[in-house]
């Protein structure tokens, strides 16, 4: 949720004072009670707590936002793995034919 539509949920311009802020929030509570608005309820409880922590709700939005992965390979460690899973690979003709039969 951004800034500009948390003020605008709650009618309000965004250099509204505090007192501002709380009176037009209990506005829209009395008038979407959650009992018969539950989704309008939980927005505008968003909204308010945006307004008053705006660095928590931006927390919240870089959270739900997918990144690429970024990752590394160590080539040491994958010459290990590699050397590893050749050497279970290699198989003498006596052993491959045991297991075949």
């Amino acid at each position: 949720m951004t800034m500009t539509s948390a003020y605008d949920r709650l009618d309000i311009s965004p250099n509204a004072t505090a007192a501002q802020i709380k009176a037009a929030y209990h506005q829209k509570l009395r008038e979407f009670p959650a009992h018969t608005h539950p989704e309008e309820f939980k927005a505008i409880r968003a909204a308010y707590e945006a307004i008053r922590n705006p660095e928590a709700a931006k927390a919240d939005d870089d959270f739900l936002k997918v990144r690429p992965l970024e990752a590394t390979l160590d080539p040491e460690l994958m010459q290990q793995l590699r050397e590893q899973a050749m050497a279970k690979l290699e198989v003498s003709l006596d052993e491959l034919i045991r297991e075949t039969f």
